[in-house]
């Protein structure tokens, strides 16, 4: 395929960038000029780099004309990884109108599928397990960004003639993400030899490694015949007390874990699970990387990519975020 991405420099883009091209594919990367592109910089001399924010894609009209995408992967968002731009009106007013315009730019350019990445948080409250046929109620200025471009990006694919696959993710972790997240926070601090501070870790949440979520968007664009919206988690939830201790074991079993220090925010999600069998009807993918293999890997990087203590939280500042912060 001939694939453009946005938000290459994210933690799940350049994974995806990874994959696909690892499997052949060309890849025109779209990222702003201010990104820090380390997840990627070795990939310097297989990616073509396009230079844009979200809110200005005119900047590289000309160059995704050139490029003519077969495929397109839109994983780009603006205030996408801090809960204090949740209710920003950023939300609407740039990811909206600039999602709507690589649409309409991907389809002068003649692109024929179309994958959008769409989040949990599009629901709010929500059955237990979540289902695609559940009806939306985002809580938050983000989900309801979130749900109006998937389904403007899926009205406009129907008149455009182009395939539309809407991916909404649940929690993807592995290596290289944000280090402001939970998992990322709770292995710098455990190498340290600091005591991460954490709620209770009751919360019934699905974790799905990266490799796996990358899988899913490259199976979607790859099955010709399916479309619509499809949930992408592991299906098999476990407590973050659970994850939490499995992640410590695997690096020091002695090491102390705070659970309590850190009480449950306001309105916490108390369990999250992703009902995936429409996507693997629909694509015969499935999870395939373990939670101890994943743990493995994960730690496996963050080993050979040590931080000092300067370059991530204190104990007492990492907390279990709530459900509207995990949105990459």
């Amino acid at each position: 395929m001939r694939c453009l991405v946005t938000g290459a420099s994210g933690f799940l883009g350049s994974h995806l960038v990874r994959k696909l091209l690892g499997e052949g594919h060309e890849v025109l990367a779209v990222v702003r000029r201010s990104s820090d592109l380390w997840r990627i910089s070795d990939l310097a001399h297989e990616l073509r780099l396009a230079y844009a924010p979200l809110n200005n894609l005119q900047l590289i009209a000309e160059d995704i004309q050139a490029y003519r995408p077969e495929t397109v992967f839109h994983l780009a968002w603006t205030g996408g990884n801090s809960r204090r731009y949740l209710n920003d009106a950023s939300q609407v007013f740039d990811n909206v109108p600039g999602s709507l315009e690589l649409m309409r730019l991907a389809h002068q350019a003649g692109c024929s599928q179309y994958v959008f990445l769409g989040s949990v948080v599009e629901y709010g409250p929500c059955h237990i397990p979540v289902r695609e046929t559940d009806i939306p109620e985002p809580g938050n200025l983000y989900g309801l960004a979130k749900l109006t471009t998937l389904r403007l990006s899926e009205a406009l694919c129907a008149q455009f003639g182009m395939r539309f696959c809407g991916v909404r993710l649940f929690w993807a972790y592995g290596p290289m993400d944000e280090p402001l997240r939970m998992i990322p926070s709770v292995i710098n601090n455990l190498l340290a030899g600091k005591r991460p501070s954490l709620t209770p870790g009751e919360q019934l949440w699905d974790f799905l490694y990266v490799e796996d979520a990358v899988r899913a968007l490259v199976a979607l664009a790859q099955s010709d015949s399916v479309s619509g919206v499809f949930n992408l988690g592991s299906g098999a939830p476990l407590t973050i007390r659970n994850m939490v201790t499995q992640i410590r074991d695997a690096i020091d079993p002695a090491l102390d874990l705070g659970f309590g220090d850190v009480p449950y925010p306001p309105g916490q999600v108390m369990h999250l699970e992703a009902d995936i069998s429409r996507l693997k009807a629909a694509t015969g993918w499935t999870p395939e990387i373990s939670l101890p293999e994943g743990i493995r890997r994960t730690l496996a990087w963050y080993k050979s990519h040590t931080q000092t203590s300067a370059d991530f939280p204190s104990p007492g500042c990492v907390a279990v975020p709530s459900l509207t912060e995990r949105i990459r």
